[in-house]
């Protein structure tokens, strides 16, 4: 029954689990001081607040007794020209917080009918640790990129959590591509290659899988408020940070769990990661002429309205003027 509530079309998700909600084990709440002491969280301060709810989730909700961990898969339909600025895929479509919350209402309301009980939803905004709860309800595992890989899915998945005080029964499924999809090279989890630190543009993946946001693409060009320091200068100077307008998947592009060439990841099926004529064609020059008013109606709806316009400018700004100055080899 609690399948076909959480892996219905209504929802999108390619899978859930279902597990005791608990405290975090003090060796990754251990860890994740070392790397907030360490700077690596940039200028995002606020991932060093709300330390306790983080470590015990059930403060988040008084009584909670289980976690539903779900996977949305996003590998788009169509992409954006190589020889375009980059924009990272998880943002083609709509805002996935608003989109993934609204599909897991009708999911939330339906669990109540059979469990009652509270629920509450966490899409990337409250302070959880998503990715070991995803490998504690047995929906993927961990790569060396960092995130969270679902077996036929690859690692281009958002990831959700229900929180409820119901006692679920505990389960594990995942909802997986036909198997006549599935090659004999098919590569479901990762195999440590070392394929995504040597291709980030200025070694913000360690070898534990954490990221040193001060010089990834991704924070720099994304959460980053105003000009950059000296560390991310030089990060937006390589030749990739050089084409780079929006977040950064360089380390996705070169996992072979994502590569048509080793597996079959199935494009989404969620109508509002469907990306925009606007988006998939946007060039350079569009992109540094952008006025508020065009900024406001182009990406409505949008997570790249995270970076604001200044952002998004400076951005622009930083792009190569000329395609001879770089190759697309470069960024992959």
């Amino acid at each position: 029954m609690i399948r076909s509530i959480l892996l219905d079309t209504s929802t999108g998700a390619c899978a859930y689990g279902i597990t005791r909600i608990g405290e975090i084990p003090r060796e990754i709440m251990e860890a994740y001081r070392s790397w907030l002491d360490a700077g690596f969280a940039a200028g995002m301060d606020y991932m060093a607040n709300h330390l306790q709810i983080r470590h015990n989730p059930e403060l988040l909700l008084p009584g909670s007794k289980t976690v539903i961990s779900l996977a949305f898969p996003y590998s788009p339909r169509q992409w954006r020209e190589i020889s375009l600025p980059a924009i990272a895929s998880y943002a083609y479509g709509r805002d996935y917080h608003d989109a993934i919350r609204k599909r897991l209402a009708e999911a939330v309301e339906r669990l109540k009918r059979l469990f009652e009980g509270e629920y509450r939803i966490c899409i990337d905004s409250a302070p959880v640790f998503e990715r070991y709860w995803a490998e504690k309800c047995g929906i993927g595992r961990r790569a060396d990129n960092g995130l969270i890989s679902v077996r036929g899915y690859g690692t281009r998945i958002f990831l959700a959590e229900i929180l409820s005080t119901a006692e679920l029964p505990e389960d594990s499924v995942t909802l997986m591509p036909g198997a006549d999809c599935i090659s004999k090279n098919n590569i479901q989890s990762c195999i440590h290659c070392g394929k995504c630190r040597r291709a980030c543009p200025a070694g913000a993946l360690k070898e534990d899988s954490s990221v040193d946001a001060r010089v990834c693409l991704s924070y720099l060009t994304i959460e980053h408020r105003g000009d950059w320091d000296a560390i991310g200068a030089e990060a937006m100077s390589t030749p990739a940070g050089r084409l780079t307008l929006f977040g950064c998947d360089i380390c996705q592009n070169v996992c072979p769990m994502n590569s048509p060439l080793n597996n079959f990841v199935p494009p989404t099926e969620i109508g509002e990661f469907s990306p925009s004529h606007t988006l998939l064609t946007m060039n350079a020059e569009e992109a540094k002429k952008m006025t508020q008013s065009e900024f406001s109606k182009v990406f409505k709806g949008s997570a790249i309205k995270r970076t604001k316009l200044a952002g998004f400018l400076r951005n622009a700004d930083n792009l190569r003027k000329s395609a001879e100055d770089s190759s697309p080899a470069d960024c992959v």
